[in-house]
């Protein structure tokens, strides 16, 4: 009886479980391979009064206070600010410096989520949705192909930046409904969303099944005991 009400209460759990979804980055940010046109944040830890939005310049330089410029061109993020903390260090005690990519080049693409190799790509003129899908060596185990998303930034009426989310289907245009296969732009994010039995199955795996080892073990240790 015990047991039957312990699983009742364990399905009872599962079903109330809450799947959160949280807003996904680029991975590998610190592996990135700066270049020119690319604006990066640099923030200078305990001297913020030396921070700073720079723009990576056609040469691939930055100019910064106190230490003037630095070739970043080619450069990883995690390096430069090893070089950066380096060079600080001449003028301020003990500096920590973070960057952070806050506008990518324009010849650059990225696609993220449920992907088997994810990440940047140089964006060619005239690609297109499967172009990259493919590029990224295509989709993951467990993808929602058809709920896929390409974030744009565009420009309004007035002139302002503004973000345009553009819904895509994927398996219909792998089904061979090439009018769904989109026109990438440079600068595009696409985003492919991981299906919820994934993070279920492998929340049970990761919690349930080790459990249910240990209670079997336990079980098996009273009846040696008895005995």
């Amino acid at each position: 009886m015990k047991m039957k009400s312990a699983a009742a209460a364990f399905i009872l759990f599962l079903n109330s479980f809450p799947v959160v979804i949280f807003a996904q980055l680029i991975p590998g940010e610190k592996d990135y391979f700066i270049e020119a046109g690319d604006v990066l944040n640099v923030e200078v830890f305990p001297a913020g009064e030396f921070s700073k939005e720079v723009t990576v310049q056609p040469d691939g330089t930055i100019d910064m206070p106190l230490v003037g410029p630095i070739k970043v061109g080619g450069a990883r993020s995690a390096d430069l600010e090893k070089t950066l903390t380096a060079r600080f260090s001449k003028y301020v005690a003990n500096p920590r410096i973070t960057i952070n990519v806050r506008k990518f080049s324009a010849n650059r693409i990225a696609i993220i989520g449920e992907i088997r190799s994810g990440g940047y790509f140089e964006y060619r003129e005239g690609m297109k949705l499967l172009d990259l899908v493919a590029q990224a060596g295509g989709l993951g185990d467990y993808p929602r192909a058809g709920q896929v998303r390409i974030y744009r930034r565009v420009k309004g009426a007035d002139g302002r930046t503004k973000e345009e989310v553009i819904k895509a289907d994927v398996s219909a245009v792998m089904a061979g409904h090439m009018d769904k296969n989109f026109a990438l732009a440079a600068g595009d994010i696409v985003y492919v969303p991981r299906k919820r039995v994934y993070k279920a199955a492998k929340w049970i795996s990761d919690n349930f099944v080790p459990w249910a080892t240990l209670g079997t073990f336990a079980i098996t240790i009273g009846l040696v005991t008895r005995k």
